[in-house]
């Protein structure tokens, strides 16, 4: 008796693991047989800017302080470049996004400028002003898998998971003129500039809804990631219209960030409106 039984449980274990090796196959085979798809777009966005910087002092020269929205607005954009590719295959797949944007300023009898003391940073006296000339680089990248949750012709609904890297490069150059009796010495003139960068994990989901049977349809981007950062988040909300296997959108983008105690910049915004044009195949 307990040798039949014994036969009958590995009959058992051999039918279950045969049947879940003629499973597997088969989701390989039907996988396999899925046709890769990819999208590339290239897009045009115009952001401000703002948060704010402190510089620590070097060589000499105090530290300062200084708000990006003081200074950076969309006149203020000199170079942007942004893309993204996408792959899929079945529910899988990844994107990659990348973008750079650099601003600059100058500024002349302003005092929109704050000088480290020894009690922390301190606003330039009424009785002086500063020529200023504030630069901000920054580039930021993505790299994330998705999953298709939902695939539908009216409504997709994407989860994502992957990492961002922002590097970003603030300068001051200042020169005070009138009476700056009050300030640290050395603070008359300046140049002070850091580059720090962060690496984030993130989750997120995205999606399109169609706006009925039309060419028209709705996409949306949320993530949300820590790392480096206290916290970083990302949005987009646009309207598209599809021409066969172009796409064109136009919405508005939200990058944010805050960081952590002890990073020369304490919070950092770029957000605009945008325009994109994608290619399918």
């Amino acid at each position: 008796m307990p040798t039949t039984r014994a036969t009958s449980t590995a009959r058992t274990l051999v039918t279950l693991v045969a049947a879940a090796m003629g499973c597997s196959v088969a989701v390989a085979q039907s996988v396999s047989e899925e046709p890769w798809q990819f999208r590339g777009q290239l897009y045009l966005w115009l952001p401000g800017a703002s948060g704010e910087t402190v510089f620590p002092p070097s060589g000499g020269t105090p530290g300062a302080g200084v708000s990006f929205s003081n200074y950076f607005s969309l006149s203020n954009l000199q170079t942007v470049f942004m893309a993204t590719f996408e792959a899929s295959r079945g529910r899988w797949g990844g994107f990659t996004d990348f973008l750079y944007v650099d601003f600059d300023e100058s500024k002349s009898g302003t005092r929109d400028l704050s000088i480290a003391g020894p009690g922390g940073l301190v606003q330039i006296p009424a009785s002086a002003s500063a020529d200023v000339d504030f630069r901000l680089r920054g580039k930021a990248w993505t790299l994330a898998a998705t999953y298709a949750a939902i695939q539908r012709p009216q409504y997709t609904l994407q989860w994502l998971g992957g990492f961002r890297y922002l590097q970003i490069a603030p300068k001051l150059d200042w020169q005070l003129s009138g009476n700056i009796g009050s300030l640290p010495p050395g603070s008359a003139a300046g140049s002070l500039e850091v580059s720090p960068s962060y690496w984030d994990a993130l989750v997120g989901a995205r999606g399109r809804a169609a706006l009925g049977p039309s060419r028209w349809f709705v996409p949306y981007y949320v993530d949300v990631g820590t790392g480096q950062s206290k916290l970083t988040w990302q949005a987009v909300i646009g309207v598209g219209y599809a021409i066969d296997a172009v796409e064109i959108t136009g919405g508005y983008r939200y990058v944010g960030y805050d960081f952590k105690s002890g990073s020369p910049v304490t919070r950092l915004t770029f957000d605009g409106p945008a325009l994109a044009v994608a290619y399918r195949w």
